[in-house]
């Protein structure tokens, strides 16, 4: 006989987060992020995630004059602080705060063990703040998910355009930034 009950949870604020890593209960060493108000551990970054990051993120750099991020936050009001692998904002200091949805123009996420995470949890929450697109590498998959669109309606937030590119096809173009082109995906699959 189950007898669980279901408790009533606090879900933390971005605020509350800031406060727990000024006053050192998180520190550098805890690989976790702020998702809907849990705290959510990271997957630990193993090489091959490591050189995509860099592939992406050198390739990207060479292409726009946008500020490339590579695994730091951005706030997303108010229960919310992920850490994409890359994030194309507006190119101008963050000193005072991470970005904001506003400042964000696209994200990357490069998914090796964290694939369904981040198409189920991660994805439609940056629809629901308006991220113009997403991009997924899908490493087990060698292919790249491309979202754009993001609408909020009754059936929830989602990007209602949505492309794969997989090895094969060998060019990965952004839907939103022109310029923004990954022109040997073999590279970083």
């Amino acid at each position: 006989m189950n007898t669980a009950i279901a408790l009533p949870r606090h879900k933390l604020r971005v605020t509350d987060y800031h406060r727990m890593i000024a006053a050192g209960i998180l520190t550098g060493d805890d690989r976790v992020e702020l998702i809907e108000g849990d705290l959510i551990e990271m997957a630990p970054t193993g090489p091959e995630h490591a050189d995509y990051v860099d592939y992406i993120s050198e390739t990207i750099r060479t292409q726009t004059h946008l500020k490339v991020r590579l695994q730091h936050p951005i706030t997303l009001p108010e229960h919310s602080e992920p850490e994409p692998d890359i994030a194309l904002v507006n190119p101008r200091r963050y000193w005072k705060a991470h970005p904001y949805p506003d400042d964000v123009l696209m994200i990357v996420e490069v998914a090796d063990t964290s694939l369904e995470k981040d198409k189920k949890v991660k994805v439609p929450l940056y629809a629901r703040f308006s991220i113009p697109e997403v991009w997924i590498v899908d490493v087990q998959g060698h292919a790249v998910e491309c979202f754009w669109d993001p609408r909020i309606d009754a059936a929830g937030a989602r990007y209602t355009q949505s492309k794969r590119v997989e090895q094969g096809q060998a060019i990965v173009t952004s839907e939103t930034i022109p310029g923004i082109t990954l022109s040997n995906l073999a590279k970083i699959t």
